[in-house]
């Protein structure tokens, strides 16, 4: 998930590392998908994920030179200039309004897989909308590794990797996630396990 074996992509990386305008707009339009996909999932609201993401870009463009392959993979340092970008955006306006799931379902992000009955249709989408307004509820940090770790399927190591830290505060920081989850969810269903 978080290795840069495309070639391309890091040739790309090393020309914009020469001051190659061309190569940073096209390592834009490479990425721009993912960095707006993932403030969105951290932000919860469209506008300032736009904004957070047009931000990341310009800070991508004056500090390329400063990433260093050695110290991780590209992807993984982009991502790491996301969540910062976004946890400042938080962190100045304090997002209240959270995304709904079917905003986020009419965004491209569509995790149907299937066709099911119009009643199971209204059940999923209210679980869903129940659990997406939990996990905006939670605090950036936690959010932080829950987006990374089920949104974009990264293991704990890159998880790690991204947020700079150690997989036991990863683990951690899943585990008081899982614990506000269940019980934010539980007054609501009062139906999930308590392993």
């Amino acid at each position: 998930m978080l290795t840069d074996n495309d070639s391309q992509a890091m040739h790309l990386v090393q020309v914009a590392q020469d001051g190659d305008y061309a190569a940073i707009i096209k390592l834009y339009q490479r990425y721009n998908l993912l960095v707006f996909r993932t403030a969105v999932l951290l932000l919860g609201d469209h506008a300032h994920a736009e904004e957070a993401a047009q931000d990341v870009f310009e800070q991508f463009a004056q500090r390329v030179r400063t990433y260093q392959p050695a110290r991780g993979a590209f992807t993984a340092w982009l991502y790491q200039v996301t969540i910062n970008m976004c946890r400042g955006v938080y962190r100045r306006t304090r997002l209240r309004a959270w995304l709904s799931l079917d905003r986020v379902l009419r965004s491209g992000f569509d995790i149907s897989d299937g066709a099911p009955s119009p009643l199971q249709q209204l059940l999923r989408d209210e679980a869903h909308r129940q659990v997406w307004e939990a996990i905006q509820r939670l605090p950036f940090k936690l959010r932080a590794v829950v987006v990374l770790r089920y949104y974009h399927n990264f293991s704990y190591a890159e998880t790690a990797q991204v947020l700079r830290c150690p997989i036991g505060a990863v683990r951690s920081r899943l585990l008081a996630a899982h614990d506000r989850l269940r019980n934010d969810l539980d007054e609501v269903y009062n139906v999930l396990p308590t392993d």
